[in-house]
């Protein structure tokens, strides 16, 4: 949950936040992208010709568009093309990630393993939009940008407080949820909540930073608020993620981190689907890792 504007913890973040801002700042073809989203004179011609003007953000887009994640039979080789078979809204999602991770992989910490940190995002987000497609919820690779950037603020704290949270970091050994606790006890805010404000200034939709900053709020705002589907759907792939050696946060390994049972109730699917989930995420896993940031492919 983001707090109100006029609290002690929003003007902190908001410090930090413009502290790092030229570390972070949308790059200028998203916000052309963006612009073009929004404009009622959009077209699929407008935004293939912005895409275009990048030849390697067209090259990792169409790499995706080829993957397993579509299961195309028919290769696909120009921007334009990419549009017709995900949409215009899946090409800007699908931009989205790609520019946000180049930009946010420029962000290092002596407290965070990079390459383990981009494998737990790709496996989430792979998850978030996996499960977005089974509820049927429209423009599904929204969630995969929410799964991919909803750890985004634990780079900007351990940053920008390395020195401070040495101890914490280390006796927390990657557990998610013991690091939101710990932040939260430390700072006042957790990184769920950094994330959730930064794509708040990127532009996202209100519903997608809301579910990143609630992705561990459960315990400690039980009964304050309710979860939206796309929270639901973040959270499960995160702890999802982390259950799994290969997508795990912590460098130690999966472990079984914490899932909210309501999640599975809104989301109106049950536990028995993990195991066929994990098998679908594992084959798009290590290509969509390499299309999207292929640094993290150590």
């Amino acid at each position: 949950m983001i707090p109100d504007n006029t609290s002690p913890k929003r003007c902190t973040i908001d410090l930090l936040l413009d502290d790092v801002s030229m570390l972070i700042s949308p790059p200028e073809i998203l916000i052309r992208l963006h612009q073009v989203m929004d404009s009622p004179l959009s077209s699929t011609k407008a935004l293939a010709i912005i895409v275009a003007q990048d030849p390697n953000l067209s090259a990792r887009v169409l790499r995706i568009a080829n993957s397993s994640v579509y299961g195309l039979s028919q290769r696909v080789d120009t921007v334009s093309r990419a549009i017709t078979v995900i949409g215009t809204r899946g090409l800007y999602h699908l931009s989205m990630a790609v520019t946000a991770a180049q930009s946010f992989s420029q962000i290092s910490s002596s407290l965070v393993n990079i390459a383990v940190f981009w494998r737990h995002s790709v496996f989430s987000a792979l998850i978030a939009r996996n499960l977005a497609r089974r509820c049927r919820i429209l423009h599904p690779e929204r969630l995969f940008v929410a799964g991919l950037l909803h750890d985004i603020g634990s780079l900007l704290i351990y940053k920008h407080f390395a020195e401070s949270l040495q101890d914490i970091v280390q006796d927390a050994r990657g557990n998610e949820r013991h690091l939101a606790e710990y932040e939260r006890q430390h700072l006042g805010f957790d990184h769920a909540e950094v994330g959730a404000a930064l794509l708040k200034r990127w532009g996202l939709p209100e519903t997608l930073y809301t579910a990143v900053g609630s992705h561990h709020a459960y315990d400690h705002l039980a009964g304050q608020t309710p979860m939206s589907l796309e929270a639901a759907i973040v959270h499960l792939a995160d702890a999802l993620s982390n259950r799994r050696m290969e997508g795990s946060f912590s460098e130690f390994g999966a472990y079984a981190s914490h899932i909210d049972a309501s999640a599975w109730q809104i989301l109106g699917l049950d536990e028995g689907i993990v195991d066929e989930l994990w098998a679908e995420v594992g084959r798009q896993f290590i290509e969509t890792l390499e299309a999207i940031l292929p640094s993290a492919y150590v």
